[in-house]
């Protein structure tokens, strides 16, 4: 049996005195240009307004053997961010410096470097916006159980129904909070997703073929046992679909011959 050949990983530890969601957004936007070879395992470090805090970062960025993406408008961070890289031989990227110097040349002023100024820059829905992308890259498949009950949206589906695309689209498009869980038979759904009655629950069913052949291109060229086998995908389906009439007032959507724009239409 052919196996599939691992990638080599690269940390990224994201760094702001913000949200930071801008900034992984953007480096997220780079790096899926190199996810053919590499895997990206992206760390994000909010409101970081201290130098031990910093401290404390780059010291877990070093051990990671990790690059740095950081938008930070302190002028003391950004210089301790600078000499990260002579003393702690990391890679590190300023993604505001290019903005700041070229503005600053050209208008012969200098910035005031103060992140009490970024509320009031992007404004209460961007505010909103920025704190739903950050729920639901932090909960996505199947993370952050404890805090389920604070989803606008949860979405429920066995592997390749495009819970996390869905779930992005719902965030970036229509600002709401999603969480998803992967199902499977192999482990038992968390028990809140039974019990909780605020968030909107979404069941995504799928044709069985459908999904093996979503699942069959996922792994071209490499080999995942039973993944794609039809009998497999029933038994998974038939799992779901229990799982789906034991939940409170769920919505079930069929995502077979529906693009993610159309599903996201029906939740919203």
């Amino acid at each position: 049996m052919q196996k599939k050949a691992l990638k080599p990983e690269m940390v990224i530890h994201v760094v702001s005195d913000a949200t930071g969601v801008g900034a992984e957004r953007m480096a997220r936007a780079a790096l899926v240009q190199f996810q053919h070879s590499i895997e990206f395992r992206i760390l994000r470090h909010a409101f970081v307004k201290s130098k031990p805090q910093l401290k404390r970062v780059l010291k877990q960025a070093a051990k990671d053997r990790g690059m740095v993406i950081y938008t930070m408008t302190d002028a003391e961070l950004r210089a301790m961010l600078e000499a990260s890289q002579y003393d702690l031989g990391l890679d590190a990227l300023d993604m505001l410096g290019p903005i700041l110097r070229r503005v600053g040349r050209r208008s012969k002023v200098r910035p005031v470097l103060d992140s009490g100024l970024l509320p009031g820059a992007l404004g209460d829905r961007a505010l909103r916006l920025a704190g739903a992308i950050d729920f639901t890259l932090e909960h996505d498949d199947g993370r952050g159980i404890n805090n389920l009950g604070k989803a606008d949206v949860i979405l429920l589906g066995v592997s390749r129904t495009n819970k996390t695309p869905i779930s992005m689209y719902l965030s970036c498009h229509h600002c709401l909070k999603v969480a998803n869980v992967p199902l499977t038979p192999q482990v038992i759904p968390p028990e809140k997703i039974f019990k909780l009655k605020k968030p909107l629950m979404v069941g995504l069913t799928i044709s069985p073929q459908k999904l093996a052949h979503f699942r069959r291109n996922r792994f071209k060229g490499g080999m995942v046992q039973n993944y794609y086998d039809l009998k497999t995908i029933s038994q998974e389906l038939d799992f779901s679909r229990r799982i789906f009439s034991k939940v409170q007032k769920i919505r079930l959507i069929d995502v077979t011959d529906r693009t993610i724009e159309e599903v996201a239409g029906l939740i919203a």
